[in-house]
């Protein structure tokens, strides 16, 4: 049987993945029309996930104003897919000409004083795009934490194509051993502190979204333990296929901050980037399908 389903992945890989990936640009967005169709209108992929996210999220909304954002964001989710297809065969030269990153000054002067970052950021725009350009665009080998697949296969095809050039890929189970090792005295070391937090007990639990809502602590806790300078990553969706990235500080000195003044500080951008432009945000996650548990409630 497993025989069986190596040979399926592989053929879904060669088969359509890949050749995929090798089309022209514009022919990879008519791709997207055509996969908006399917997944809004006939499929209705995670419809009822993804309205009930953005009518909690914006409850001061009307409902046409909701139903305005959830198509916004089937169509942008579509562009997400097919892009992130091609990044598997994108050459460097275009997938930086794709990403624009600004307020490089911020990271240079922490870079000159030695400082390893902590860069945080959200499942906002395209994340993936940042990770295949960010290592080539900073004076930092920059590497990014990621939650195991329960395939291999596609784990090893998704790790190929974020570490495609050079950025460092590292299981979340790694964490603590990889921390320890590391010894590159210019480290920025990218969370995507939004995901939903795999140990509720010990995440930060805040209202965000008008939401009560567990955020993963990781960040915060090895910034503070390494003295990391902590950067906000703000990405914005400038037209199809193009976007950039704004670094904002949050704090170069964490140590001598109080607890949790930086998943607050992150929470409070995070939510002001989405608040801006909300069809950017990944709303079709289940990010609030669990509650606080009962022993931390306030």
């Amino acid at each position: 049987m497993l025989i069986y389903i190596a040979v399926i992945q592989k053929i879904l890989y060669f088969g359509l993945v890949y050749p995929i990936s090798r089309l022209p640009i514009f022919l990879i967005y008519r791709i997207s029309d055509i996969l908006f169709i399917i997944l809004f209108y006939l499929v209705r992929y995670r419809r009822n996930t993804v309205d009930q996210n953005i009518k909690n999220s914006f409850p001061q909304y009307s409902v046409k104003a909701c139903e305005k954002i959830s198509l916004d964001f089937y169509r942008h989710f579509c562009d997400l897919v097919v892009e992130s297809l091609k990044l598997f065969t994108l050459s460097e030269k275009s997938a930086q000409k794709r990403m624009v990153y600004k307020n490089i000054e911020l990271i240079e002067q922490l870079s000159s004083k030695q400082k390893n970052i902590t860069l945080m950021g959200g499942h906002y725009g395209n994340w993936e795009l940042l990770a295949i350009t960010i290592n080539n665009a900073l004076p930092y080998q920059c590497k990014a934490f990621y939650t195991p697949l329960r395939n291999l296969f596609w784990e090893d095809k998704m790790k190929q194509s974020r570490s495609r050039f050079g950025l460092q890929m590292v299981s979340i189970k790694k964490i603590l051993s990889h921390t320890k090792e590391e010894n590159n005295p210019l480290l920025c070391t990218i969370y995507g502190s939004d995901q939903w937090p795999r140990k509720p007990h010990k995440a930060y639990w805040t209202d965000f979204l008008n939401q009560d809502t567990g955020f993963q602590k990781g960040a915060e806790k090895f910034a503070k333990k390494n003295n990391e300078a902590v950067v906000f990553g703000k990405i914005k969706k400038i037209r199809r296929g193009y976007y950039e990235t704004e670094f904002h500080l949050i704090s170069e000195e964490p140590t001598l901050e109080k607890n949790d003044f930086i998943m607050e500080s992150y929470k409070d951008m995070l939510e002001a980037q989405i608040r801006e432009v909300p069809a950017y945000y990944l709303w079709s996650h289940k990010r609030w399908k669990h509650s606080r548990p009962n022993d931390l409630e306030l």
